[in-house]
């Protein structure tokens, strides 16, 4: 039986909002931020707040790097090549 947090009325319907004061159920709240703490950790802030997070920063970037694609690695591989030919033309 969901109880709403904010003004406790106790429904036995399986509803997502209270019928007393509109609020929602504890249950809807938590579907919510668990959904957007899943977009926010698709992001690359997100997973770059993961690796951090995980305390195993080499094996993180390792598992990273094994996800990308081969067309992904070859585009860093590029960037990485094209940066260098800039710098050392500078030197």
């Amino acid at each position: 039986m969901p109880i709403c947090s904010k003004c406790g009325f106790a429904n036995a319907k399986t509803e997502m909002r209270c019928p007393e004061c509109g609020g929602f159920y504890s249950k809807a709240v938590e579907l919510i931020d668990q959904a957007a703490a899943e977009e926010a950790a698709q992001t690359f802030s997100g997973r770059c707040r993961q690796i951090l997070a995980s305390g195993q920063i080499r094996q993180a970037l390792l598992a990273e790097w094994q996800a990308l694609s081969g067309r992904a690695k070859f585009s860093l591989f590029v960037i990485f090549v094209f940066v260098f030919a800039l710098v050392a033309s500078v030197l």
